[in-house]
């Protein structure tokens, strides 16, 4: 096995760099709002360098969505194991899987961010963020109520319960505060997700999904 040069180490560490800003970028700042200045400012690639790499801004959005897409994924997958759990009913299978798919989006926040900046206008980005997004096994859970079954995998409780989430936890910043100034407090504790926090969340959710 032939052993990558010390110009193409140099060039891959340069094409990561570049992905690693935009990731940051358009996470923050969104497509419309992220320019080449902004990628430079944050790995000091210049204009010319980063097209070398990624051709155009739409590759470069592609690519940095497919990094986030399997960061969020691993992340969600190490933590919804259900085969290593004793989950007793539908409930507990339900609460365990937005147990996890929680975590996943605290600790990769692009993810949601992601999402609410691209997912709510018709095009291209929308159109791959609803066919790549959503990792599969958080789609295919097993139930036994053939009812639950439908309610979450073919109604828009579906869409309801995924947008709640991401939207909770990806606003969970302005939540705390807005929550800590009504209260008086320093802190209100939403986010990140105090773990009695997220239970009181995830017990909300429920309620939608067994309230019928």
């Amino acid at each position: 096995m032939t052993l990558p040069s010390k110009r193409e180490r140099q060039k891959e560490a340069t094409r990561q760099a570049i992905l690693g800003a935009a990731v940051e970028c358009f996470a923050s700042l969104g497509y419309d709002g992220t320019n080449f200045r902004e990628i430079t400012q944050r790995c000091g690639a210049d204009r010319p360098l980063i097209l070398y790499h990624f051709k155009n801004k739409e590759t470069l959005w592609k690519l940095a969505a497919e990094t986030v897409e399997q960061r969020f994924t691993l992340c969600f997958e190490t933590r919804y194991q259900p085969e290593t759990q004793s989950l007793r009913d539908d409930r507990a299978r339900i609460r365990y899987l937005m147990s996890a798919f929680i975590d996943a989006l605290v600790e990769v926040p692009a993810y949601g961010q992601i999402l609410l900046r691209e997912g709510s206008s018709e095009g291209p980005r929308m159109e791959w963020l609803a066919r790549h997004f959503v990792p599969g096994s958080a789609i295919n859970i097993a139930l036994d109520d053939p009812t639950i079954i439908h309610r979450i995998q073919k109604t828009v409780l579906r869409d309801i319960l995924a947008s709640v989430m991401v939207s909770f936890v990806t606003l969970g910043p302005l939540m705390d505060r807005s929550l800590a100034l009504v209260t008086g407090k320093d802190s209100a504790g939403i986010h990140p997700l105090a773990d009695h926090s997220k239970e009181a969340f995830i017990d909300y959710l429920l309620a939608m999904v067994f309230s019928g």
